[in-house]
């Protein structure tokens, strides 16, 4: 077969390329919680649907052989993006039926995530290792910018236009970052069949987990630490802090777009300098610090704008390690990359869930500065015991504690 020459691209707009997920992402942690609890939906309800419709970050990775048979992962890019934009077309039309709503926004994120994946998947064969860092700064820009500035259209849409109109916009513009894949390199289409990958997934798990360095990285992703659940609940805390819709809006849509990309580009010289181990868990810890400070402060509106805006910086720092760690973990040539980086993000999306289901509970039962305290002291216990116990044990456990430092 005629090997297919693949030219370097622009780091910054393969990044870019992943904004349909961070669209679908937007709607479910900033245009939701607005626009559900203005329809007198609770707190710890729309934790609960927020928890639902975020899960598939974590389970849709069982369905990623499928990227890597038959078609190209552009097919299968331009294919999930319009599933994931249809669906929330759906979703949104569907706002005054919750149980409808939950499960065409979970189908969304579901083929979100598998568009992701495909477009992932793809970057180590048409990047430099020495850009991986550059790759996760711009596709967290993509997920955590992009999420932000279309949480905020879509309640204005809304808001504005008939439901069946602001669902047409907002599912176009779900769609319309699809075309920057016109300009991608396709390689030749995959060999494989559906069953050798799922056969294949499962041998390779078995190797991967065998390895010391990907236990250390599930030891972290997996716990409290880097969870950053409140993200999905801000945008429903408004009227706790005293801020109008308008403010809600704004803040948790441009405000958040903003400074996630700003920490985002700002950690690229941190993740060259220090340990991604180091990045990835203080930046969970100023997460956790500004949580419980706003827990402690008198609960006005400057504190909401000031708390939302430094969380999702430190939030901005933790992806961009994470997503430069899940390159270099899947490597060039990797004909599983999909299922692989499918698997890892779903490492760290479990814990997302759970947390803002039980932030939610905390505060319909306790209040407000519960929910604080609830999330940012498992965020800070787990990183402590991290620190000083679980990650020095398991360093000296797999026997190549030079090696797994050196990585993380």
């Amino acid at each position: 077969m005629q090997h297919v020459e693949v030219r370097r691209l622009p780091v910054w707009a393969l990044g870019l390329a992943n904004c349909p997920t961070g669209f679908v992402y937007g709607f479910i942690s900033t245009a939701m919680g607005i626009l559900l609890v203005s329809r007198g939906v609770s707190i710890a309800k729309v934790g609960a649907i927020s928890a639902i419709a975020f899960s598939p970050s974590f389970w849709a990775w069982l369905f990623a052989p499928v990227l890597d048979v038959k078609f190209t992962k552009r097919t299968y890019a331009f294919l999930f993006a319009g599933l994931a934009a249809v669906l929330l077309f759906v979703a949104v039309l569907s706002l005054a039926n919750l149980t409808v709503f939950t499960v065409a926004l979970t189908a969304s994120c579901a083929a979100a995530v598998l568009y992701s994946n495909s477009v992932s998947s793809w970057a180590p064969d048409i990047i430099d290792e020495a850009d991986y860092n550059t790759m996760g700064a711009w596709s967290n820009v993509a997920n955590l910018g992009a999420a932000g500035v279309f949480g905020a259209v879509a309640v204005t849409l809304v808001r504005a236009l008939p439901l069946t109109a602001a669902a047409g916009c907002l599912a176009l513009l779900v769609f319309a970052p699809t075309l920057l894949l016109w300009h991608f390199p396709v390689a030749r289409h995959p060999e494989g069949r559906l069953r050798d990958n799922f056969a294949a997934m499962r041998r390779d798990l078995v190797r991967v987990f065998g390895e010391g360095r990907v236990w250390v990285g599930l030891l972290m992703f997996l716990t409290p630490t880097g969870v950053f659940a409140l993200t999905n609940l801000f945008s429903s805390l408004g009227a706790d802090f005293g801020a109008s819709e308008h403010t809600a809006t704004l803040l948790n849509g441009p405000g958040v777009a903003a400074v996630c990309s700003a920490g985002c580009l700002l950690s690229i010289p941190l993740c060259r300098r220090f340990r991604r181990r180091s990045v990835y868990l203080l930046a969970g810890v100023g997460a956790a610090v500004v949580a419980i400070t706003m827990g402690l402060l008198p609960h006005t509106v400057a504190i909401y704008v000031a708390g939302v805006l430094a969380y999702n910086l430190m939030q901005g720092f933790n992806y961009t390690a994470f997503g430069a760690l899940v390159l270099e973990v899947v490597g060039p040539g990797n004909a599983l990359a999909g299922t692989m980086v499918a698997m890892l993000t779903a490492s760290i999306n479990l814990p997302i869930s759970t947390m803002t289901v039980i932030d939610g509970r905390a505060h319909d039962a306790h209040g407000l500065r519960a929910m604080m305290f609830v999330d940012g002291g498992s965020s800070v216990v787990t990183a402590v015991v991290l620190i000083a116990i679980a990650l020095p044990l398991l360093d000296r456990w797999v026997g190549r504690k030079r090696a797994v430092t050196a990585y993380l």
